[in-house]
Formats: structure tokens, C-alpha cells, sequence
């Protein structure tokens, strides 16, 4: 069950990152973070939270790739972005010396 959660949290994550949708990130990640807290809280025996503790590891793992895909999303925004900017000043230069 607890696998099962976490990889559902994980293609939430990661389905929000390739769509560019950063309000359903922060939602799926706050999600998950109450999730885990909660788990944290519950009482474990020895061997469930040495489990835990196990999928953990894993989780920040997962979110090192999520980092690295979000700031990879990032710069490509930002040259979008840069794109834009450039193709107005164009404009607004072709426009000074048309009028």
C-alpha cells in the first residue's frame, strides 16, 4: 500500500512537471507531504519503519530527478521567454522607425 501511494504521488509529480503545470505540482506535492507526515505519526513497529525509512530514501531519490526536470523546464521557459522579449523589442524598433 504504501509503494502503491508513494508511485501514484510520484506520477502525479512527474505528469505535472512534463505538462507544465505548477499549481497541480504544488497541490500533489502538498499532498503528499501531509501524506507522509501522517504516515510518520501512525505508530510503526521496528520493522515497518526501518520500511519506511527504506522508501524514504527512495522518495528523495525520485525528487533529485524531479528537481532536475523542473530546472530543466525552467531554462527552457526562460529562453522562451527570452525569445518573446527579444521578438517584441524587434517590434517596438520596427514600429518607432515605421511611424
Amino acid at each position: 500500500m504504501l509503494l502503491e501511494t508513494l508511485n501514484a504521488f510520484s506520477g502525479r509529480i512527474s505528469s505535472a512537471i512534463e505538462q507544465n503545470d505548477w499549481v497541480a505540482l504544488s497541490d500533489v506535492l502538498t499532498q503528499r507531504q501531509a501524506y507522509l507526515e501522517a504516515l510518520l505519526r501512525s505508530s510503526l513497529s521496528d520493522e515497518e519503519r526501518q520500511r519506511v525509512e527504506e522508501v524514504l530514501k527512495s522518495v528523495q531519490a525520485m525528487d533529485r530527478l524531479f528537481i532536475a526536470q523542473v530546472q530543466f523546464k525552467k531554462a527552457e521557459l526562460l529562453k522562451e521567454f527570452q525569445l518573446v522579449a527579444k521578438g517584441q523589442k524587434f517590434i517596438r524598433a520596427y514600429d518607432a522607425v515605421a511611424a
